[in-house]
C-alpha cells in the first residue's frame, strides 16, 4: 500500500480493488485469441449468463473443485469460477499473473489476499445509491477501459481526494443507507490522531459479525415421574416410614 502524508479515507479501500478482485480461481480463464475482439462481459453480475444452469440434452457442468469465501463466493460450478475471474480481468484490464501465481495457481499469494478481503470486507461494507450490486466495474471501469490503478500510479494525492469526493462518497452509502463518511472506515475524521491510514486485510467494522446464539441454559435433571421410571427405592418416604393408620 501507499503511504500518503494525508490521505481520503476509502481511498486506501476502493483504490487496491484493482489489486484485489482477480484473485480467488483455480485456474486462468479464457482469453480470446490475439487479433480477436474480446466481447466486454455484461456491466453487473446480475446479467452474467448462469453457466452452472442443466441444460436438457448436455452433460452437467463439473462441480466446484473446491469450496470458494472470497471473489468466487457465488460460483455455483467450476465454469462459474472461470466467468467470474474472466469478467474480473476485463474490469481491472489485467492478465490472471497480476494475481495469481501461473505456476500454481490455488496457491495463495498477497494480491489474491487482497482480493479476498475486498469480496469478504469492503464491498459489503458499501451500498450502491442506485441499489444494484456492487462489482470492480462500479470503481475500475474509467472512461469505458479497465484500469487497475484508478488512482494512478504512483498514487496521485489531490486526485485521489477528489475522485473520493466526487466519485465515491457521491455513488456509495454505508449498508444501512447511512451518508459514507472518512471515519466510517476510518475510524476518524482525516487529521485526527485516531485516523487509520492503512485499512486493507483489517476488519473495517462496519459490517457486522454474524450474531452469535444466545446461551442455552442447563437442562434440570429429569425426575421419575418425568420419565416414567420407579422411584428410588432407597430414599425415606415421606412421612418418616411410620405405618399409616
Amino acid at each position: 500500500m501507499y503511504r500518503l502524508g494525508v490521505q481520503q479515507p476509502t481511498l486506501l479501500l476502493v483504490g487496491v480493488l484493482g489489486v484485489a478482485a482477480v484473485a480467488a480461481c483455480s485456474g486462468a480463464p479464457t482469453r480470446p485469441k490475439s487479433g480477436s475482439p474480446a466481447t466486454p462481459p455484461p456491466k453487473t453480475r446480475a446479467a452474467v449468463p448462469d453457466d452452472c444452469a442443466i441444460v436438457p440434452g448436455k452433460p452437467a457442468p463439473d462441480p466446484l473443485k473446491r469450496e470458494y469465501l472470497g471473489v468466487a463466493a457465488k460460483a455455483k460450478c467450476d465454469r462459474g469460477v472461470y466467468t467470474i475471474m474472466g469478467g474480473v480481468t476485463h474490469f481491472l484490464g489485467v492478465e490472471c499473473s497480476y494475481c495469481h501465481d501461473e505456476s500454481d495457481y490455488p496457491k495463495m499469494t498477497h494480491r489474491k489476499r487482497i482480493a479476498n478481503w475486498m469480496a469478504q470486507e469492503l464491498i459489503p461494507s458499501l451500498q450502491a445509491k442506485t441499489g444494484k450490486d456492487i462489482w470492480c466495474n462500479d470503481c475500475h471501469v474509467v472512461d469505458g477501459k479497465g484500469t487497475a490503478k484508478i488512482l494512478k500510479d504512483p498514487r496521485n494525492q489531490p486526485y485521489a481526494v477528489e475522485w473520493m469526493s466526487t466519485q465515491l462518497v457521491e455513488r456509495f452509502t454505508r449498508p444501512d443507507g447511512e451518508p459514507l463518511r472518512c471515519k466510517a472506515c476510518h475510524g476518524a475524521n482525516i487529521g485526527s490522531p485516531d485516523f487509520k491510514r492503512e485499512l486493507i486485510l483489517k476488519d473495517l467494522g462496519i459490517v457486522d459479525p454474524p450474531a452469535a446464539p444466545p446461551p442455552t441454559a442447563p437442562t434440570p435433571p429429569a425426575k421419575a415421574s418425568d420419565t416414567g421410571a420407579p422411584a428410588d427405592a432407597s430414599a425415606p418416604p415421606a412421612d418418616g416410614g411410620k405405618p399409616a393408620p
